[in-house]
């Protein structure tokens, strides 16, 4: 039997293989963007049976000025604890702050958290950021560390808050969390999967990763924007356009502008936003809240460089448009859309990605991975040449023994090079898929 057939049963049987496990990667990454996107509505659900039980939505500490931001806080704890006895002033905040620090009381300590070296640190309210909140005001505290051993006082990361209607932010005394830590605590809102709770800022307060923790440090936390915080942000109307950076990281926190530069910059999304602001900018969820994820890549957008304080920028959804501090003017061809890395972002306006809503909207496609575009053009040209192998062989047939003559290990030598660019391939093509 020639030997054309079994080789183009081999090319075939390869060929049949790698569509195989393309489909298999393209249905694992389905499934983790199916997996997020569950999550979002999971934790959407669960900040709307926060304002059943406490009548509001909750501040996302958005703010840049840190007088109106420790305002907002002390008059929300009023609304969401009526019995809570702390006050709603800024003054009140500062008392409050340096007793979750310190202690409530006589014979009470402060929360604390372990930071890398594996010392004991005070907790900080100021430092509590939109990517922190969605894990406070779900949760409640991080569970706090004996300062005497440094192991954690309960076998679970989040502490909730205490069920003491007039201080829901103190802790017991010593002796009743030597006996039962748990005992006057309250339940979560929504249970958090531990393993994915970080610290990326180094600040004690949990963020929570869309995605297990990996060897990469900089993964992008779901981040949690009220809409009081991103609607207020706007100018008047008839003014010079400008929106005050609301995003995540926040500008002069711990770490922000080296997060940003790793995973870019978090942002509440527009529906609609006129240049000359004739009218008001329209946001998403203008009476609720907007919870954003990185998505598969694990970042916002493209990295942020430049000052935090000088990157603010408006994108609209779904139409893709970006508004940039620097630019909001210009003529609409030259407006400037999502960067790479925020087109896989989600969002809880849509179970689309931004790049499938976009594309819903016919302003562009949805790209075709380049690693599949290159496979793809690979194996038209093996099947191409193997069709004119084995084409001429039919016009001019051999024995078997002259096709195992000199020419053979050169034959061998093409077959094994196809191999390796199917090889090759088969890498490039699944990583894609998979990333993404």
């Amino acid at each position: 039997m020639r030997r054309t057939i079994g080789g183009f049963v081999i090319v075939a049987s390869l060929w049949a293989g790698l569509d195989v496990a393309v489909a298999n990667a393209t249905s694992i990454r389905s499934a983790k963007q199916a997996r997020i996107e569950m999550e979002i509505d999971q934790l959407h659900q669960a900040f709307m049976a926060y304002k059943e039980k406490h009548l509001a939505f909750p501040p996302s500490m958005s703010e840049l000025n840190i007088t109106a931001r420790r305002v907002r806080f002390m008059r929300h704890v009023q609304t969401a604890f009526m019995n809570a006895r702390y006050g709603a002033e800024e003054t009140d905040f500062v008392k409050l702050r340096d007793e979750i620090k310190a202690g409530f009381g006589p014979n009470t300590q402060g929360y604390n958290f372990k930071n890398a070296a594996g010392e004991t640190k005070p907790l900080d309210l100021d430092t509590l950021d939109q990517a922190e909140t969605l894990i406070f005001w779900l949760g409640g505290f991080p569970t706090p560390y004996n300062t005497a051993n440094r192991s954690s006082i309960a076998n679970r990361r989040i502490f909730g808050f205490h069920r003491d209607q007039d201080s829901p932010f103190k802790r017991d005394t010593i002796q009743q969390e030597g006996a039962d830590p748990m005992r006057w605590r309250t339940e979560l809102l929504y249970q958090f999967d531990e393993t994915r709770l970080t610290d990326i800022d180094e600040d004690g307060w949990y963020e929570y990763s869309p995605l297990p923790p990996s060897m990469n440090d900089s993964s992008a936390p779901f981040v949690y924007f009220d809409a009081d915080s991103y609607v207020k942000a706007s100018s008047a109307v008839g003014a010079p356009l400008r929106v005050e950076l609301l995003g995540y990281p926040r500008s002069g926190d711990l770490r922000a502008a080296d997060l940003a530069a790793q995973v870019g910059l978090a942002v509440p999304l527009a529906e609609f936003v006129d240049p000359l602001n004739a009218k008001p900018i329209l946001w998403h969820n203008p009476e609720s809240f907007q919870i954003i994820c990185g998505g598969r890549d694990e970042a916002y957008s493209d990295p942020v460089e430049q000052d935090l304080d000088e990157a603010y920028r408006v994108p609209v959804f779904p139409g893709g448009e970006v508004f940039l501090k620097s630019d909001f003017n210009v003529p609409r061809t030259q407006r400037r859309t999502y960067s790479e890395p925020e087109l896989d972002n989600l969002t809880n306006m849509s179970r689309d990605t931004l790049e499938v809503a976009r594309a819903n909207t016919g302003f562009e496609p949805v790209r075709t991975p380049w690693g599949v575009k290159l496979g793809i053009a690979l194996i038209v040209v093996i099947v191409v040449v193997a069709l004119a192998v084995w084409r001429h062989r039919r016009a001019n047939p051999r024995t078997v023994s002259e096709w195992n003559g000199p020419g053979f290990g050169s034959c061998l030598i093409i077959t094994m090079a196809i191999l390796l660019l199917l090889g090759f391939w088969f890498f490039v093509a699944i990583w894609s898929a998979l990333r993404c």
